[in-house]
């Protein structure tokens, strides 16, 4: 197994590290850089690349152009892309954050897997006042019958261009927002050349543990907002897993 993550330099994604690590062991997991993938380490050997959270106009100012082109290509050659939260904004047509209000920011983004909008952050779950993203929220996704905890942290719905049909379109809407009326789509997903892509809004990655190991007692500490969450969280690497296996990755 061979599953690279996206590093920007900028964005702290080691929860994603250890909850990939944990799943298929330290030795499939490595993160991987812009210029890396200038220098082509997107072989027909990587299993998975991931796309992570943190603000994606980062990654998109080193990736668009060659980068971008190469990821699509790698997916387009039968690899397989995951977009966590920014990722999942990336894999979009448009970015849509914030829409309205003082840190706005509409782009168009060059991977263009869904072919619709992302829009966030959602009002209900955390506040547009910044350019990266909100404070920890639980939600509930309504996932294969069921109802799934998984953490928010500004990620967007998934809007398609038209009101065509989703197979017609080419993606499937895998889970949506349980907590909001009319349950928009929190996880698509579809297919590109040979290949296969996840969007997630959400975070799959944290489990208790990541979230408990959130929690300090510091001075000046910027991760309170993880404290606030209940105490009866029960977020787990289920959900992280299953999404995983519907890219036909093995189960673990």
């Amino acid at each position: 197994m061979k599953i690279l993550i996206y590093t920007d330099n900028v964005s702290a994604n080691h929860v994603l590290y250890y909850a990939l690590a944990r799943l298929y062991g330290k030795s499939s997991v490595c993160f991987v850089n812009a210029n890396e993938i200038l220098n082509g380490a997107l072989t027909d050997d990587v299993d998975l690349f991931v796309m992570p959270g943190g603000a994606s106009r980062y990654k998109a100012d080193k990736l668009n152009g060659a980068a971008n082109r190469m990821i699509k290509h790698y997916v387009e050659q039968g690899g397989r892309y995951f977009g966590i939260c920014a990722g999942a904004y990336m894999g979009c047509s448009v970015t849509k954050w914030a829409q309205g209000l003082p840190h706005e920011i509409i782009t168009e983004n060059e991977l263009d897997f869904f072919l619709g909008e992302a829009v966030g952050p959602i009002e209900a779950f955390g506040r547009g006042d910044n350019y990266n993203q909100t404070d920890a929220h639980l939600v509930t996704l309504e996932y294969q019958g069921k109802l799934v905890s998984s953490l928010y942290l500004g990620g967007c719905v998934f809007k398609p261009q038209t009101a065509i049909d989703e197979e017609a379109k080419g993606y499937k809407v895998l889970a949506s927002f349980a907590d909001l009326p009319e349950k928009p789509a929190a996880i698509v997903s579809g297919q590109y050349g040979k290949g296969q892509w996840l969007l997630c809004s959400t975070h799959p990655e944290y489990d208790n543990e990541a979230v408990e190991l959130l929690d300090f007692n510091v001075i000046g500490n910027q991760y309170e907002h993880f404290s606030r969450l209940p105490d009866d969280i029960d977020l787990r690497l289920e959900l992280m897993e299953s999404l995983l296996v519907s890219l036909n990755l093995p189960s673990c």
